[in-house]
């Protein structure tokens, strides 16, 4: 490792501070937003920057993990000339070069000033749950460009010597379908980094601004020194994967193939997508600008060197030596105005062809693929007295991860999308008018190996008013099943379906924007993740377990396990007969 400008001493109490002081405007923003996708499933992310933008440290315990890799550099060059009591905005993917991927997420950033000195930036965003455009929740997968997709503001100052600019929020908030709701969540961020400026000065009393300068400077060497560490234990090579967007609703029906040839050479590590399909007349494509270490590229990467190290340390410095290759015109780097609301379906099969490659690189430590979907479902509805429109986030719809070398998958929650936090249902009831009619494990869809695949979600809501509409971007994996690794089986498909009050139930399949009849219930079943290693050779006794749990239908747990279960107990001898069987058969197809 190289010499740091701090000592050890020094340099961990720093990182402690700083860290102390996100995660404390992490729960800021958590506790004083107003709509459920930022209280209940925390879609945001605060950061402390250097002055140039890097992110040196960011929350870990509320928000999402795609801090790592945030480029703040281009919006921080945009804003100018800073001022002590500033604070600046934009949703602009163009402008912002990639920080911005899709409208709803707006981004504020705050100077933070000593004796006339700019010492850092801190930052933050808010997944914004409505900016205008075609559909309620401003997400339309089948939008063809940025122009149907909602309102789109150029870096702005919001905030000049701590008073709100009025005219450029109300200009923000007028184009919204909840303007009031929005409002909390953009003064919950101001209110963060302002307590964030607060605390960094308490910190300068403590420490002089040359030891919390060099302090920036050498977590992110201390990150990107410990990335290099992991990166060198993979062996050098070109590893390629690849994988499928499902087409559904692209113009033209066709799966959008996405190829990764991981290029690991000297303790560096270059993401090349040469062979990713072209952009697309629909919203999954993602504006990245073809960024190095671009977040939405990187977390497979992250997540790989957050296994093999949990206490690594955990900012942009761990991704300073991946470098990215991604074709202008392509859906991971399209021209200016694609549309890309629904990008984090892409999102996430980005981050399964990364762990892909990674397989064939270090198959001892990587999983099967998880459910691959984050599909966020939103109910725009009139309130139950008929005086006002109510919009809502109902629930981030994942499924189960892909089961580990030593453990079975998680249930439920995949660790590509794991951030995701689920919104009670009693706190929805009282958003929406809907009930909950459903939600729970669904049995029989996690994939069968030796290890057990997790299994995905079962999930219902009945609409109680007329004129109600849904979205639900993100739905995925409905035809290609999450894959097993090493004979492991793929995980069960998703699907969703309408059921009317008259008792008829039609398969829907990809949902754009759907009006639902009152008193018609919605159901989802989401996919569950891929197996690992053959299932016949899964101890009986944790089958029966699986069984016993609901996890595994007793027909299963025969034909794909090869356990005979009979007045819940194992049939050893007919196990036995079984599993000869199944030794003796092809093992399951594998990536």
């Amino acid at each position: 490792m190289r010499q740091r400008r701090l000592d050890s001493v020094t340099l961990e109490v720093v990182r402690g501070q700083l860290q102390g002081i996100v995660e404390e405007m992490g729960e800021l923003v958590m506790r004083c937003g107003h709509t459920v996708f930022v209280k209940e499933t925390q879609d945001f992310v605060v950061a402390i920057m250097t002055p140039d933008g890097e992110v040196a440290a960011c929350s870990q315990q509320t928000g999402i993990w795609i801090a790592i890799g945030l480029a703040f550099d281009s919006v921080v060059k945009a804003g100018g000339s800073y001022e002590p009591g500033d604070v600046w905005i934009t949703n602009d993917p163009e402008q912002s070069q990639g920080l911005v991927t899709h409208l709803p997420d707006t981004f504020c950033w705050r100077p933070i000033f000593h004796d006339g000195e700019l010492i850092c930036f801190v930052g933050a965003f808010v997944h914004c749950t409505d900016v205008g455009g075609l559909v309620p929740g401003s997400v339309a997968p089948r939008a063809t460009s940025q122009f149907e997709e909602g309102i789109v503001m150029p870096v702005s100052r919001l905030v000049a010597g701590d008073e709100i600019c009025t005219p450029i929020l109300d200009i923000y908030l007028r184009n919204s379908r909840i303007p009031d709701k929005n409002r909390g969540d953009i003064l919950a961020m101001l209110g963060t980094l302002r307590r964030a400026e607060t605390r960094i000065s308490h910190l300068l009393t403590k420490i002089d601004v040359p030891t919390f300068s060099d302090a920036l400077l050498d977590v992110l060497e201390y990150a990107e020194d410990q990335a290099a560490e992991i990166i060198a234990d993979v062996p050098d090579g070109d590893y390629t994967f690849w994988d499928y967007l499902e087409g559904d609703l692209i113009p033209g029906g066709r799966p959008v193939r996405l190829v990764l040839t991981l290029r690991v050479r000297d303790q560096s590590m270059t993401l090349d997508f040469t062979g990713t399909d072209p952009e697309v007349a629909a919203a999954y494509n993602i504006p990245t600008y073809g960024r190095d270490g671009h977040y939405l590229l990187v977390l497979g990467i992250v997540n790989y060197m957050r296994t093999v190290k949990p206490d690594i340390v955990y900012n942009s410095g761990l991704v300073r030596a991946v470098k990215v290759t991604a074709e202008r015109g392509s859906i991971l780097n399209p021209q200016p105005h694609a549309a890309a609301g629904a990008r984090q379906a892409t999102f996430f099969r980005v981050a399964d062809v990364v762990l892909g490659a990674l397989a064939t690189a270090r198959g001892d430590l990587v999983p099967a693929v998880g459910c691959g979907q984050g599909s966020i479902m939103l109910v725009s509805a009139p309130s139950l007295d008929g005086t006002t429109r109510l919009v809502s986030i109902a629930q981030p719809l994942v499924g189960g991860s892909g089961a580990r070398q030593t453990d079975d998958g998680t249930e439920g929650v995949d660790f590509t999308t794991g951030f995701y936090r689920n919104i009670p249902a009693e706190v929805l009831e009282t958003e929406v008018p809907v009930i909950v009619e459903q939600y729970g494990l669904r049995a029989g869809s996690g994939g069968p190996g030796r290890m057990r695949g997790g299994a995905g979600l079962a999930y219902a809501l009945r609409f109680l008013t007329p004129a109600t509409y849904i979205t639900a971007r993100g739905l995925e994996r409905f035809e290609f099943q999450p894959w097993g690794r090493d004979g492991g089986h793929p995980g069960a498909n998703g699907g969703a379906w309408l059921e009317h009050p008259a008792g008829e139930e039609r398969y829907l399949g990809k949902i754009d924007l759907l009006e639902v009849p009152k008193g018609s219930v919605v159901r989802f079943d989401t996919a569950g993740g891929g197996g690992l290693g053959a299932p016949h050779e899964r101890d009986p006794a944790l089958v029966l377990r699986d069984v016993e749990d609901g996890l595994v239908p007793v027909e299963q747990a025969e034909q794909a396990y090869g356990v005979v279960v009979r007045d819940g107990k194992v049939d050893d001898q007919a196990t036995q007969v079984r599993r000869r069987e199944l030794a003796q058969q092809a093992p399951a197809v594998q990536p």
